[in-house]
């Protein structure tokens, strides 16, 4: 029986992904697995949750995003010296394969679901190829993905996927890159299956969009809040979609009465020419019309804490930007905040522009890639030094996790949402993120006297 180790590595620093309370399982392992003949004996590691440790394997399949990719990279050359098969997935590799395959035996570029069987096929036959391209998977003959490969009393909690890809190509996103343009959907009754097998009472709706960008799709996300209420499911759910959710306030009683306790909003910027320049013209539209508050307050007032993330240290935002976030946050009562730098990634817009006018700063690749991780900024700004953006971010998140206001944060949830588990769960993701912030370079180089003088916007240095 030959053995399939297939392995996550970690960037090894910790974000919600690591801290156990908030840690969800990655799907695209179950799902190989699932696809995997049933003479393999299939074992997962998963280095977000566990240490890595040599174990014995006849095949070897790593993914990685860019800032693990140095580490997935690392674990295969362990491998390919006991000259053992390494083959390696996922997007970072998709976006960068001539690099990718001088670190391994076998790259699978794009979607590997339609093209696994023909990699173990080669790899039995001992013909494994160098390249394998994957098309777009069909959704609706996926299997369930294979959970028992997982660690699953380490998750607290499960994940599930009912959709991919995306038409919107923001600049700094490498969706459609990897997923395609058209938007696809699995099977509802294969969704709700699914569903009911996971062990955890929370789950994670992966999608990165669960209402869809039609109105078809956003009357799918309607039947299927419907079928999770009419099959008594009894689950917690975290669901990322776009501000439209916010529209439809059928969809939102729905989704709460199902069991929706935290939507995930990507608000960007309220700065409407960063939105421009990061092709958001959805939240560009409900921006201008000064819409923000009412949609977050209608969708609070269901019972679902909404967590908002923002995108700051782009070529249109000045030092401004930082203080006219928190007021905005702080205004609108956002449950979770999560902030993150604009980074390049392989793939996107945002990385052939910078790549093409020369302003990346280190090329030192693939050693470089630990930097893409959000938190770093890999090249100057057009309005702000790097400092100006590692100093901002400092003084926002020290404000926004000061004690006084997180009590005060964490009340509001309580009495606007009415909903102790949604109240629980922001705090918790809050938790999390500050426990990152404590412990990140911003907090220790850049906590400095003088930040709400260099910051606030009614100071004589802010402008």
């Amino acid at each position: 029986m030959p053995r399939l180790l297939l392995i996550n590595p970690s960037s090894k620093r910790f974000g919600l992904g690591n801290i156990r309370s908030t840690a969800w399982p990655p799907l695209n392992l179950p799902y190989l697995a699932a696809l995997t003949p049933d003479h393999y004996k299939v074992e997962v590691i998963d280095e977000n949750i566990e240490p890595f440790r040599f174990q014995k394997a006849d095949i070897v399949g790593i993914t990685a995003y860019s800032s693990a990719v140095n580490r997935g990279y690392e674990i295969a050359q362990i491998y390919r010296k006991q000259g053992i098969p390494t083959v390696m997935g996922g997007i970072h590799v998709s976006m960068m394969p001539q690099e990718a395959i001088n670190y391994c035996d076998a790259i699978v570029v794009g979607e590997a679901e339609h093209v696994w069987s023909d990699v173990l096929q080669d790899f039995e036959a001992g013909t494994l190829k160098r390249q394998y391209r994957g098309a777009w998977a069909d959704l609706e003959k996926l299997p369930l993905p294979r959970r028992d490969v997982l660690q699953n009393d380490y998750y607290i909690w499960g994940s599930i996927q009912t959709s991919r890809g995306c038409p919107m190509n923001c600049t700094f996103c490498s969706v459609t890159a990897f997923n395609g343009g058209r938007f696809r959907r699995r099977r509802l009754e294969d969704v709700i299956t699914e569903l009911e097998q996971i062990p955890q009472k929370k789950v994670m709706i992966t999608d990165d969009n669960l209402i869809g960008y039609s109105k078809a799709d956003r009357e799918w996300a309607k039947v299927f809040f419907s079928r999770i209420i009419e099959k008594g499911i009894k689950k917690i759910f975290l669901v990322q979609s776009s501000i439209q959710f916010g529209d439809d306030l059928e969809l939102i009683r729905l989704a709460s009465k199902g069991g929706l306790r935290v939507l995930f909003i990507g608000l960007e910027s309220v700065n409407p020419d960063s939105l421009k320049s990061y092709q958001k013209g959805v939240n560009l539209k409900r921006l201008q019309q000064d819409l923000y508050h009412k949609l977050i307050s209608g969708i609070r007032a269901e019972g679902i804490a909404v967590f908002g993330a923002f995108v700051m240290g782009c070529d249109d935002d000045d030092i401004s930007i930082f203080d006219t976030t928190l007021e905005f946050v702080e205004s609108a009562h956002l449950d979770v905040l999560q902030v993150t730098k604009p980074t390049p990634l392989p793939g996107t817009q945002l990385w052939h522009t910078l790549l093409n006018e020369g302003r990346i700063l280190n090329q030192d690749y693939p050693k470089a890639w630990e930097e893409y991780r959000l938190t770093k900024m890999v090249y100057t700004p057009a309005k702000m030094t790097i400092e100006d953006v590692y100093e901002g971010f400092t003084y926002m998140r020290k404000i926004y996790y000061g004690f006084w206001r997180t009590v005060k944060r964490t009340l509001n949830t309580l009495l606007t949402t009415q909903n102790l588990i949604s109240t629980i769960l922001a705090y918790k993701f809050n938790v999390s993120y500050r426990k990152a912030f404590k412990e990140s370079e911003h907090y220790t180089i850049y906590n400095r006297p003088g930040l709400k003088r260099k910051f606030r916007r009614n100071s004589p240095t802010a402008k």
